[in-house]
């Protein structure tokens, strides 16, 4: 054998194996992005907090209707003081609907939809027992502190309709609540 086939052989096997090492390095780092994409995605579509407004495309599309009701609904003068009250498994809400004489209202029927800003969601519907008193009452709604939308819809005797959206923040630490409108 010659000096140059002896020489050129530990150059080939050198050469094979760092292009073994370098291409499984670029393979590597290729694979582990798709899997990293993969699991970015299993993540944002399982997790019910990514929902930023429940029927979102419904309400864009129903937004003119939706602003009619409100400004009906500010036309007929009612005012809605809503109070969470501590229970043993989570606050109840309580409200008092009444008309612009300072009046109850009388509840025909009605609902009550409520989120919690982190579970946007998850919505809850619960139906309003019709009484003469205007009183609204839901009990153990809120399962967890923190902040959540409250959407009151109702109708009276007369057909009138009430809607009225409030964020409402519940906290444990001191059991108060507040109501922001």
């Amino acid at each position: 054998m010659t000096k140059k086939t002896m020489t050129a052989e530990p150059h080939r096997i050198a050469n094979r194996n760092a292009a073994l090492r370098w291409g499984s390095l670029i393979i590597g780092l290729l694979s582990l992005q798709v899997i990293i994409g993969i699991i970015c995605v299993i993540l944002a579509t399982s997790d019910p907090s990514v929902a930023v407004v429940p029927d979102y495309y419904q309400k864009s599309l129903d937004w003119d209707d939706s602003r009619k009701v409100e400004a009906v609904s500010d036309e007929l003068g009612w005012s809605l003081v809503l109070v969470p009250l501590p229970g043993q498994n989570g606050a109840s809400l309580q409200g008092v609907l009444r008309s612009k004489e300072d009046e109850p209202v009388v509840i025909k029927s009605g609902s009550v939809s409520l989120f919690h800003h982190t579970r946007a969601g998850d919505v809850r519907m619960i139906a309003i027992a019709p009484n003469d008193h205007g009183v609204i009452a839901i009990d153990e709604c809120f399962v967890v502190d923190g902040l959540w939308q409250v959407t009151i819809d109702v109708k009276n005797d007369a057909d009138e309709r009430f809607v009225s959206t409030n964020d409402v923040l519940v906290t444990q630490a001191n059991r108060r609540f507040s109501q922001e409108h």
